[in-house]
């Protein structure tokens, strides 16, 4: 499609997108119909449908959109010259920092990621795919350096990226709150140390 057109076409897209998020976020994943989220935009459903085909290539269009600054943000940061170790603290205290500045959006992505994608589905992506390898390229840097053990970049990378996810995750359905940077450390120590009492 033609820059300028996509262009003009974006703001109704936009538009859509934080209606979508607005009836998640108040009346949950029942009230997501393409019907209720043509309404909340101000549309005619069929207009809807000229922007997107259907629910899952709205929530899609979503996860990207809001996903993207965060992605940029991250890969910077692991292109970074800082430490293999600081540029890990750094990803999950931001990472976690982002979804309590977006809890609406953390709960689309959550509500997408349990209905619409799989785990095996979502482990094949390729932004998912591509961060996975962007920790891997840094836990090999900290092992070149002797700041890490010699242990399988690829398997330790997948691990980190799945437990950052799980405790963004958490955070959303806890109880209480407690300050990110404290649950980004808790992370980081029991990744970097283990869980097993210091002798």
């Amino acid at each position: 499609m033609p820059k300028l057109k996509m262009e003009r076409r974006e703001p109704t897209r936009r538009a859509i997108r934080d209606a979508a998020v607005r009836l998640l976020s108040e009346h949950g994943p029942r009230a997501l119909t393409m019907e209720r989220v043509a309404r909340e935009a101000g549309l005619a459903k069929g207009t809807l449908y000229l922007y997107f085909n259907d629910k899952k290539a709205l929530l899609e269009s979503m996860k990207e959109e809001a996903l993207r600054p965060l992605r940029e943000e991250l890969a910077e940061l692991l292109k970074s010259s800082l430490p293999p170790r600081e540029k890990l603290v750094k990803l999950v205290v931001r990472h976690v920092g982002y979804f309590d500045e977006h809890r609406d959006f953390l709960q689309v992505l959550l509500w997408q990621r349990q209905i619409v994608e799989s785990f095996a589905k979502r482990r094949q992506s390729d932004p998912y795919r591509s961060f996975v390898e962007q920790v891997a390229s840094v836990i090999n840097d900290g092992i070149d350096s002797k700041a890490f053990r010699d242990v399988d970049a690829a398997k330790a990378a997948a691990m980190f990226v799945e437990a950052d996810i799980a405790l963004a995750s958490q955070r959303l359905f806890a109880s209480s709150s407690c300050d990110p940077e404290k649950d980004a450390r808790l992370l980081l120590d029991i990744f970097f140390n283990g869980v097993s009492a210091r002798k």
